[in-house]
């Protein structure tokens, strides 16, 4: 303040004001002779001297006060002793610094408060289990919770809503909701993506914003396991009751026979018991796949989030298997890359597919034959291919291989024990993993499995 080009002026200002009435008091003494012009000099400058000193002490003061008000609008949160550095002055400085100080302590508890309250719901909106958007008044989205970022698979979620959700009836919806009108409960649609999704949208308007600061609200609410697990009950109870009334016809009429005709058959005990204990073993199996098969689908759409090493699981799986291999009388090579393939993946199912697939390779290669298997990795993908040299695949047959229950050869496949269901459970799991499956078969040669997936960032 005291380096403004106006306080001279102002010091002036009040330098005249306190002298004037002295002024006119000894001019008036001055005309009529009974004081002379040295003295009105005297009384004007007596008058000026204490104008001077007051008003630059009550400058002081008033920067004072003015430093601690500044000090406290910058820092309102943080403790001070303001009372006991002021000073004792003409204005109640002490009693303003008093006033501000309790009006500091107040401002300081209600944002201490506020800041709690913005906490907990900032926490509490992180940890809410289904995606919720929060839309400006240009329909582009200003926030954001975790699930929403696992749910689009996005570090950063911004920009304009049909960035991320294009479904018609929920634009039409949020529009709705931006000129007021009434928007039903929910809005159901399905979201195409590597494996489809059911979602339910909910969209809520915050009441009491202006108009061009409307916003929206949107919560997300994952269907897809709920629509797969009923889905599933249906499919199971309709595979199962066809896929089993083989083995258990066969088992019926076995234990007619040794009821009836081979009573006291001992060669024919034998050989019905083993057929009885095959059929058994394929109904087990059979009932196992399809619990495997449904309770992976049921997660399809969830993608696994741990770090694997592809190579890791890949040599566990052919360690494993080497000891069936020995006893087919086949060997199986194994080609691993120089640096770890990490992938985001579960490591039992990724374990799932590769047994299904080696195992495969053994069972339909020619004896005394080699299973391949390889593994490359770039920056982007990893594939994993397992070749086999048995008869072949035709080209009319690839595209349906990994539907449920289609064989090729139907006979030769419940000859090998297989329940037609190993290359539909490899697909899901595949799909789960947002990877491929390619099938390439020439017959008499072979065929080739190649599995790729995306390498973890």
């Amino acid at each position: 303040m005291t380096d403004s080009s106006g306080y001279f002026w102002k010091m002036l200002m009040f330098i005249l004001i306190a002298t004037v009435p002295v002024g006119i008091v000894a001019v008036w003494l001055l005309n009529d002779d009974k004081i002379e012009i040295n003295t009105v000099l005297l009384l004007v400058l007596a008058a000026a001297l204490p104008a001077y000193f007051l008003y630059n002490r009550l400058v002081k003061e008033i920067l004072v006060v003015l430093g601690k008000m500044e000090k406290a609008v910058q820092s309102p949160t943080m403790e001070s002793d303001d009372v006991t550095n002021a000073r004792d002055g003409f204005l109640p400085v002490n009693d303003l610094l008093l006033m501000m100080q309790q009006y500091r302590r107040a401002l300081r508890r209600m944002l201490v408060e506020a800041k709690s309250r913005q906490d907990d719901a900032t926490m509490l909106f992180e940890m809410l289990p289904d995606p919720i958007l929060v839309l400006d008044e240009k329909r582009r989205v200003s926030q954001a919770n975790a699930a929403a970022h696992n749910f689009f698979g996005a570090e950063t979620i911004e920009g304009d809503l049909t960035s991320y959700l294009r479904h018609p009836n929920l634009l039409k919806a949020v529009d709705a909701a931006y000129k007021g009108q009434e928007v039903s409960d929910r809005v159901e649609f399905r979201m195409s993506d590597v494996v489809t999704r059911h979602v339910a949208a909910y969209v809520v308007s915050l009441d009491g914003e202006e108009e061009e600061d409307k916003r929206l609200i949107i919560t997300l609410h994952d269907l897809t396991a709920s629509k797969k697990m009923a889905q599933m009950r249906v499919d199971f109870v309709a595979n199962a009751s066809h896929e089993l009334r083989t083995p258990l016809a066969i088992l019926v009429g076995a234990l007619e026979t040794l009821m009836g005709p081979a009573r006291d058959d001992k060669q024919a005990h034998e050989r019905f018991f083993a057929m009885m204990q095959a059929q058994s073993s394929r109904m087990s199996q059979l009932i196992d796949d399809l619990l495997s098969l449904s309770q992976i689908e049921i997660n399809e759409h969830s993608r696994p989030s741990d770090t694997v090493n592809l190579a890791d699981v890949v040599q566990g799986v052919t360690d494993l298997i080497r000891t069936r291999a020995c006893d087919l009388g086949k060997t199986i090579s194994i080609d691993l890359p120089a640096q770890p393939a990490l992938i985001a993946g579960d490591s039992d199912q990724l374990s799932q597919v590769f047994t299904n697939l080696i195992d495969n390779g053994l069972k339909y290669s020619k004896p005394n034959s080699e299973v391949r298997v390889s593994i490359l990795a770039d920056g982007k993908e990893a594939r994993v291919a397992i070749k086999d040299s048995g008869e072949g695949i035709e080209e009319s047959h690839l595209p349906r291989l990994t539907e449920r229950f289609y064989r090729v050869d139907s006979d030769r496949s419940r000859e090998l024990g297989g329940t037609g269901l190993g290359l539909a459970i490899v697909k899901h799991i595949v799909s789960r993993h947002r990877g491929q499956l390619e099938i390439e078969s020439v017959v008499g040669e072979g065929s080739t499995f190649t599995v790729k997936l995306p390498i973890n960032s």
